[in-house]
């Protein structure tokens, strides 16, 4: 992703869901709700254009017993700095399939062969793309020695705490931050949830590639009675960004 070429910044379309429920006394307050708006509303502005206001967004407005839910992919299931020359394992997601074969600390040093350097990450030479189910041959270092292991591509279904969240930002590259367009396309919001739902579109370019994909993306910010988000998640159209980058699904 390049830095920002254009900001598409649309009036929000609230949904007359928000002040459309019953008034009883599990529902929040109007006032509280468009506070819970506008902060969601500056979260997503500040994730598509600076990472130093998106990083200061989520130290305040993220609860300290908040998750966030990016969505589930099929890989491996574990997180390193891109910034280091070296693939060091900064932690293992969760029931994924990398438990109990790597640890934090491990350093890698090829991937099926192929030598785990920055300039093969860059490149797209060192990948760890593929098909679920088929096994990757790697090595490691780990305590000083070469470790051979093995793992299988499967569902991982990553949930990344606060501290997570702002380690995977301050290790993000500011000048690689941004979208090359964006808009929000519509805000709704339940009351009785306390939760705000966004609808946005994006463009990025791809790194490795060179090319422009597009996609809708739709996210949901839940809070508490502090006004914090507890969870954040969303859906997007990953299908259709892969093919716009020349991949297909097959069998």
């Amino acid at each position: 992703m390049n830095l920002i070429k254009a900001l598409l910044i649309v009036p929000f379309l609230i949904s007359s869901q928000i002040f459309a429920a019953h008034h009883d006394e599990s529902e929040i307050s109007r006032k509280a709700m468009m506070d819970n708006i506008n902060t969601a509303k500056s979260w997503i502005k500040a994730g598509y254009t600076d990472k130093d206001d998106f990083l200061s967004i989520v130290k305040k407005h993220m609860s300290d017993d908040g998750y966030n839910y990016p969505g589930r992919f099929i890989g491996f299931g574990f997180n390193f700095d891109p910034r280091n020359d070296e693939m060091v394992v900064d932690w293992v997601i969760e029931n994924s399939p990398a438990v109990d074969i790597l640890q934090p600390g491990d350093t890698f040093v090829s991937v099926e062969g192929v030598p785990a350097t920055r300039e093969n990450r860059d490149n797209g030479v060192l990948s760890f793309t593929g098909v679920p189910g088929q096994p990757v041959n790697a090595v490691v270092k780990r305590d000083g020695k070469n470790v051979d292991v093995s793992f299988t591509r499967g569902l991982v279904n990553p949930r990344y705490t606060k501290a997570q969240v702002l380690n995977n930002i301050e290790s993000s590259d500011p000048e690689d931050w941004g979208a090359d367009e964006y808009k929000i396309v519509e805000i709704a919001a339940n009351r009785k949830e306390n939760v705000v739902y966004a609808w946005t579109w994006h463009k990025f370019t791809d790194d490795i590639t060179g090319l422009q994909f597009e996609e809708n993306q739709v996210t949901r910010f839940q809070f508490n009675d502090n006004g914090q988000v507890i969870a954040r998640g969303d859906m997007s159209e990953e299908a259709l960004v892969q093919s716009q980058l020349g991949f297909k699904v097959s069998r």
